[in-house]
């Protein structure tokens, strides 16, 4: 949703130092969301009912463009 209004800013403004911001954080903000959806375990403030408990090993999320699309 905030993606789509910033890609129509895009289109219609001058882009500016803090709309490549706005669009940086935004971007960031949805891979942190994604990471977390893929876990397959509650850790930190990521705590999930279908997967209540934490792994003895787990290794840090690693993204790739089919994975992100």
């Amino acid at each position: 949703m905030l993606q789509q209004e910033i890609d129509e800013y895009y289109a219609h403004f001058r882009v500016s130092n803090n709309l490549l911001e706005l669009r940086n954080l935004v971007q960031v903000a949805e891979l942190i969301v994604r990471c977390a959806m893929m876990r397959k375990e509650s850790r930190g403030l990521h705590f999930t009912l279908d997967y209540p408990e934490l792994l003895t090993h787990s290794g840090p999320s690693i993204l790739s463009p089919a994975i992100i699309t």
